[in-house]
This record gives structure tokens, sequence and C-alpha cells, in this order.
């Protein structure tokens, strides 16, 4: 009888440059870094193994104008004081972080 793997989907797989895709993913993370630093947009963090890019918050209202229309898969979660914003652009995610507003 096979056995139930309940973290299954929590692992993460060690990223290897064998790997079939890593080398159009690194393409794509390395092109798009150039290209944010290129408009002006301050990036402040690059994970790769996450395939994420943390921007400064400042230069967010700049991203979002060079590049709104390429977002895809746009997410927010609250992290205490501040909304944890996400998007995907040519599948790799750009993250920020913005104060949360209070309501009044």
């Amino acid at each position: 009888m096979g056995t139930l793997n309940l973290s299954g989907g929590l692992k993460r797989e060690p990223l290897s440059i064998l790997a079939e895709g890593f080398p159009g993913m690194l393409s794509a993370f390395n092109e798009l870094v150039r290209e944010l630093r290129g408009a002006g947009v301050e990036v402040r963090e690059q994970l790769l193994l996450d395939n994420q890019v943390e921007i400064e918050a400042v230069s967010a209202d700049l991203f979002v104008e060079r590049f709104g229309d390429r977002f895809r898969g746009v997410r927010y979660s609250s992290a205490g004081r501040f909304t944890r914003n996400s998007v995907t652009v040519r599948g790799v995610d750009v993250v920020w972080l913005s104060s949360i507003r209070e309501q009044q």
C-alpha cells in the first residue's frame, strides 16, 4: 500500500543548474532585473531561488507605470503593518511593501 505525503507541496526542490528549465528561468530573471534597473526602478533584493525580485516601495508607482501592462497574477496580503504586493511579470514575481491605510 502507498503512503500519503501530506507535506509534498511544502518542500521546495533544490534549484539545480542541470534542470531543464533553469537556463530559461535564469535568463528571464536577469533580463527583468536589468530592465527594472534601466527604467529607474530601485531593486532592493534578488531572490533567485524563489524566482522573486523585491523592489523599494518608493519605486512602486514608477514600476506600475512602466510595467503595469505586463502584470499577471496580482496578489496582496497583510504582513504586520504593511501590505505585501506581488505581481508576476514574465514569469518572475515582483514584490514590494506598502503601508496599510487605516480606515477613518
